[in-house]
């Protein structure tokens, strides 16, 4: 076998090997806070949250967790998000649940 097809076998090999170590797992958890109003969540489940209740509509959230939090102007995150809040950023604004990483 000479070195041309063995570097022509193993381009792809590497290639998938490089992919399946970039990709990450499913998480369970957001890694960080979730503040909704004066309620903080530390590395909060993923999935929906209602934060409704009095006072209702929630008004001001902040992501600090490493993942993306869409919110939703209904409870049990039904319908269309409002708003999605990527991580880092914070909003103000009227919602009724929210959902941490985004819908399967």
């Amino acid at each position: 076998m000479n070195l041309r097809r063995i570097t022509t076998m193993l381009g792809p090999v590497a290639a998938a090997v490089l992919l399946s170590l970039a990709v990450p797992a499913s998480a369970q958890a957001a890694e960080g806070s979730l503040t909704i109003d004066a309620t903080t969540y530390q590395d909060p489940a993923d999935g929906c949250l209602n934060v409704g209740g009095p006072p209702a509509p929630r008004h001001f959230i902040a992501n600090d967790t490493d993942t993306l939090v869409l919110l939703y102007a209904d409870a049990d995150c039904e319908g269309r998000p409002v708003h999605v809040v990527p991580p880092g950023d914070g909003d103000f604004t009227p919602f009724e649940s929210v959902r941490i990483g985004l819908p399967s």
